[in-house]
């Protein structure tokens, strides 16, 4: 894995930990987090999705 892969899928795991967290507090709804989820994954060239 390349050093720029590696940082891309940190980037991605982050954004979606956070985004678990606005989540948890009732902050967005579970509609916006698979939409956020999802355009974060195309942004980040995420190939995969292991949530």
């Amino acid at each position: 894995m390349e050093n720029t892969t590696a940082k891309k899928n940190s980037a991605f795991y982050y954004s979606v930990n956070m985004l678990r967290m606005l989540l948890s507090m009732e902050l967005i709804t579970d509609d916006e987090y698979e939409k956020i989820v999802s355009i974060s994954a195309e942004y980040y060239d995420v190939e995969r999705i292991y949530i």
